[in-house]
């Protein structure tokens, strides 16, 4: 059942339709916009419990997507973080191989020079 108030609605809408048709008063696609938007903002005050209730639902499930997302971002942070520890590591494991077989260069080639010049 239609209240008094959406009957007022109804009829302003009517009046504001007729007075355009009559050429008193021009709508351009503006002000119809904004009419269509006083409207549906009117209604949705009007049924505020169900549109309360969906737009509750769709910011629970908004809210779980997002703690989702920022789980999967942290999973890929570490992930990211553990790639470059094990270069790190990687990496100073072959500066030490380096310097132990330049070393050992070092002495062969110290120990080749002294048998072939007999120093």
């Amino acid at each position: 059942m239609m209240t008094l108030r959406a009957f007022t609605l109804l009829y302003l809408t009517l009046g504001i339709i007729g007075l355009s048709g009559f050429g008193i008063l021009f709508l351009n696609e503006e002000s119809i916009l904004a009419l269509c938007f006083f409207i549906f903002f009117y209604l949705i005050l009007q049924h505020s419990s169900g549109a309360t209730s969906a737009l509750d639902e769709q910011i629970r499930s908004y809210h779980t997507l997002l703690a989702v997302l920022i789980k999967g971002q942290k999973k890929a942070k570490n992930a990211k973080v553990l790639i470059i520890h094990r270069n790190i590591e990687l990496t100073l494991g072959l500066e030490k191989l380096y310097l132990a077989l330049d070393s050992k260069i070092n002495k062969n080639y110290n120990n080749s020079v002294k048998t072939i010049f007999n120093i």
